[in-house]
């Protein structure tokens, strides 16, 4: 309200200033109790946007002194608290918040959810003004308000959430990232029709369209030396004095404004009350003409704004305009050339002999003398070759006067080259829009060889000409230099920076680096065993960092994490390796629901791409919903197909049952339409293969006929179950009914692998779509059994592992030492696209509790673990965590099919090392070091 700014210097000046303000919205927002923008300068330019509208005659007085409004601000602000999203309760009911987070969900324009780490709220815009700027902020984008809590209505609170009750009513909308129209727009380079990396933030390198425009050199040479490209303007540039150089369209000129356009983009220029010399100039125009203009930016009238341009929220008002001649020469400003920037702004030729790397070249390099470093890649007719580092390729052009004494024949593919020369524009039509650099070429001027390389490889880097896995393992070092590889390590580099930023700069966790060299750990995985020159003494290798991020609890470390190698002795599968990488996290005093707040924000971060970012929350599965569903506990749901539980249909027929208790039993089918319902002999033997492994349980594959209750599925089913299936199933003729039974666990399991097995089938007869590897279908499994009983043994043994706490509510039955099949766990998974990257609990902290659940429960002798059990004894926090199998996740976010093509050197499936060759005999010295005797395979 206008009336909260009134102070005693202000009080004859109010009303024209209300219509001042009115005329400029676009830059100023009033709302009790905001009712300033901070600063002079944009009150100054209201003023004169005000005045420009032909209402010179209402306000001719200087702007007035902000001292007082500055302090009716700051009183406003000084009620305002900072909280988290997920904090906010009833009791908060009138009180001004500031929170900021990302917006999870946009509703009509009105509801926002605002979500952080610690939770979400629901945000209300309950104006018109703010719900216009509320329409244009999309998922993902960053939010800051001020609001003030309100409680719901009754009807419309919603238990599920700790801030069910309330809403945040915005009064202040603070910082919109990639939502407000006037919010800069990232510029994606490798998306538009031009290229540079002369200024990455704001580009103003010269385009392909600039270098048409221009005609001659000393035109070009304007849009060289810019200081503004035309599509950098906001609202944070209001009362900038600028020079532009662009084209204006003259047919779509306008006695009151122009549009100006570059490269780059397009401003508007407002030209209402410009000189008679400048009227004159524009009425000049051509098509073809090349300008230079001066003048200050200035805010459009909230009426003017245009949302759908990048600069819509301002305008150049005209000071000069100039049409230039091309025959004239260049009369501009000398500025400092690219290379000189580009040097500074990025890393990669710094400290070395390079001017560019292989990648980088652009139009914007044109005319630079370069030098360049990397492989020879190609070669064709002695007159062209390509230069390949880690960044890219760049092509080389052999001058005539140099083929002479350039013989690219005798130089071999692979050798390391340095060559010195000039970038050209590649001839029209010999440009390959395949390559980031294939607008341009450089121009030999002098090349060295700096290694020279076999003359035969041991393998070649062409795709189709690919060496087995073994053998490219084998000469890994080669084998690295492939964009796949280079791709894929570079991500990984650039993911677990991201990582370190969140977990250290964000929130406040510690790394820590624990010990490699720990003490064997019986149960669970194969420890690697390492020998030591005490007589039967050994290390081992840790599986991971479990025990000493809880001794870091014990020791007031509240927020650790790690990059942590972890090492396990067991046969390799394309997800798993001897040793291998996860993100490890622990904290104190938290629950399930923060652990999860904590990696959703995390992944969230460092999640590559950014034109597509990730959604959060996940969604949420508890176990047996899980199995029920999609019978796995890591279940893919990129697709439908989903088990259907018809156990009690079935039960009618008492040799169904197969012997089992009924509170055991369960039965799922699966049902398929035409025309999915087709059964080739491949998927028969494929689901028949599957049966066979899975014990306690039965499938039957049936296609419904005409005559299908008739024919010989009445024997197994009986005519009342088969017409009850029918019916409840709505099964019609050319249906697939995909049907299991037995023992429950099993027969889930059964179906569970069925499903996968059924719809890889109708992709690979290309019935259905193939899934994306990339689809966000993040899920959170929770309230996994605490026991399970090996089938073998039918000993209790942990799901997880023997340190996971008891779910509250079945805390009673662990200590009364009753139903432990039934005790849930607080464990939990992080499943994407059926594939497990992560699992955490929250821990044991309790000393004799955990005494209690190895002895009494598990029937682990323990006295490996006292340092632990002391450890709980002597005051140790609540606690918990996760890890992430870093090469997992990011070999499913480079589509990789198997870790191995994230890891720079990799063990092959069978665990050794082609490489060199490891592991390998030591000598009988080393033997005798370490008191290793060793046992001869027995011949025969």
């Amino acid at each position: 309200m206008i009336y909260s700014l009134m102070a005693s210097n202000l009080s004859k000046k109010i009303r024209p200033l209300r219509r001042l303000l009115t005329a400029s919205a676009s830059c100023i927002v009033f709302r009790e109790p905001f009712a300033v923008r901070r600063t002079y300068s944009i009150i100054s330019c209201a003023m004169d946007n005000f005045k420009r509208r032909r209402l010179e005659n209402v306000w001719h007085q200087p702007p007035p002194s902000l001292a007082g409004l500055q302090q009716q601000e700051q009183n406003a602000y000084s009620s305002i608290r900072k909280a988290n999203c997920g904090e906010l309760r009833e009791s908060n009911h009138g009180q001004l918040f500031e929170l900021s987070g990302k917006v999870a969900e946009n509703r009509m324009g009105k509801f926002l959810d605002l979500r952080d780490v610690h939770g979400s709220v629901q945000l209300v815009a309950n104006n018109s003004q703010l719900q216009r700027q509320v329409a244009h902020i999309g998922k993902g984008s960053f939010l800051s308000i001020v609001g003030r809590v309100q409680e719901r209505p009754q009807r419309w609170r919603n238990p599920a959430f700790a801030t069910g009750g309330i809403d945040v009513v915005i009064e202040e909308i603070l910082q919109a990232d990639g939502g407000m129209p006037d919010a800069p727009k990232k510029i994606d380079f490798s998306k538009r029709y031009y290229s540079t990396l002369a200024a990455p933030a704001v580009a103003r390198g010269v385009t392909i369209l600039e270098i048409e425009k221009s005609r001659t050199e000393s035109l070009l040479k304007y849009f060289k030396n810019r200081k503004y490209a035309c599509s950098e303007f906001r609202l944070k540039d209001v009362g900038r004095k600028v020079e532009l150089v662009g084209w204006v369209d003259a047919k779509k000129r306008h006695d009151r404004f122009l549009l100006l356009r570059d490269g780059h983009g397009e401003v508007q220029l407002m030209v209402e009350n410009v000189p008679q010399r400048v009227r004159d100039a524009i009425q000049l125009l051509q098509d073809s003409s090349i300008v230079s203009v001066s003048g200050t930016v200035m805010a459009r009238p909230a009426s003017c704004v245009n949302p759908n341009l990048g600069t819509g929220t301002v305008e150049i008002v005209l000071d000069d305009f100039t049409v230039l001649d091309p025959n004239e020469p260049y009369n501009g400003p000398e500025l400092e050339q690219p290379s000189t920037s580009s040097e500074e702004e990025f890393s990669t030729n710094r400290f070395t002999n390079r001017t560019h790397n292989c990648g980088e070249l652009r139009l914007t390099h044109v005319d630079q003398e370069v030098v360049l470093c990397g492989w020879l890649e190609f070669s064709r007719l002695n007159k062209f070759f390509t230069l390949r580092d880690g960044y890219g390729s760049t092509q080389i052009f052999i001058p005539d006067e140099l083929a002479s004494e350039v013989n690219l024949n005798s130089i071999p593919f692979e050798s390391i080259l340095k060559v010195e020369g000039k970038v050209v524009i590649r001839p029209k039509g010999q440009d390959n829009p395949r390559l980031p650099t294939g607008e341009v070429e450089v121009v030999l001027g002098k090349v060295e060889v700096l290694n020279e390389a076999r003359t035969r490889l041991p393998i070649d880097l062409k795709e189709h000409n690919k060496a087995k896995e073994n053998l490219r393992l084998e000469h890994r070092y080669i084998d690295l230099r492939s964009s796949q590889l280079q791709r894929n390590l570079r991500l990984r580099s650039q993911i677990i920076m991201k990582i370190r930023e969140y977990m250290i700069n964000k929130c406040g966790f510690v790394e820590v680096e624990t010990p490699t060299l720990f003490r064997r750990t019986p149960g669970g995985a194969q420890e690697f065993v390492v020998p030591t020159r005490k007589p039967g003494h050994f290390y081992s290798l840790v599986q991971s960092p479990q025990q000493f991020k809880q001794m870091l609890m014990s020791g007031a470390i509240d927020r650790y994490f790690q990059i942590a190698r972890c090492y396990r002795d067991e046969a390799t599968r394309p997800d798993r390796q001897p040793e291998f990488t996860q993100l490890d996290i622990e904290l104190s005093f938290t629950n399930r629901d923060n652990i999860m707040s904590l990696l959703e924000g995390l992944l969230a971060s460092s999640w590559p791409a950014a034109d597509d970012p990730l959604k959060v929350p996940f969604q949420r599965l508890t176990y047996d919903e899980a199995m029920n569903r999609f019978g796995s506990d890591k279940p893919d749901t990129r697709f439908g197909y989903e088990l259907q539980d018809v156990t009690f249909k079935v039960v009618h027929n008492a040799k169904l049952l197969l012997g089992y208790d009924p509170q055991e039993y369960s039965a799922y089918v699966i049902v398929a339409k035409s025309p999915h319902s087709g059964t080739p002999t491949s998927l028969k033997k494929t689901l028949d293969s599957i049966s066979k492994e899975h014990k306690n349980c039965r499938f039957v594959l049936s296609s419904i006929t005409d005559n299908w209750l008739e024919s010989s599925i009445i024997n197994l089913l009986t005519d009342d179950v088969a017409k009850i299936l029918k019916q409840h199933l709505s099964l019609k003729t050319g249906d697939l009914l995909l049907l299991g039974f037995g023992k429950r666990i099993n027969t889930q399991e059964m179906m569970g692998r069925i499903r996968l097995a059924f719809y890889e089938s109708l992709e690979s007869r290309t019935l259905v779509d193939k899934r994306s590897s990339t689809e966000q279908n993040f899920l959170w499994l929770y309230d996994f059994p605490m026991f399970a009983a090996n089938e073998e043994t039918g000993k209790l043994e942990s799901v997880h592992h023997p340190f996971t706490a008891p779910h509250p509510d079945d805390l009673e039955k662990l200590r009364e030492k009753v139903q432990l099949e039934k005790i849930r766990s607080q464990s939990f998974d992080l499943v994407w696209n059926g594939v497990e990257i992560g699992g955490g609990s929250v821990r044991i902290h309790n000393g004799p509790l955990q005494k209690m659940v190895l002895d009494e429960v598990l029937q682990i002798e323990h006295s490996h673990l006292q340092h632990l059990l002391d450890a709980l004894e002597c005051g140790c926090p609540p606690h918990g965590g996760f890890a992430v199998g870093l090469d997992r996740y990011i070999a499913l976010l480079c589509s990789a099919p198997s870790i191995r093509d994230v890891i720079a050197f990799p063990k092959s499936s069978e665990g050794k090392d082609p490489l060199s060759k490891a592991p390998v005999p030591i000598s009988e010295e080393e033997k005798k070091l370490y008191h290793i005797s060793t046992a001869d395979a027995m011949e025969g």
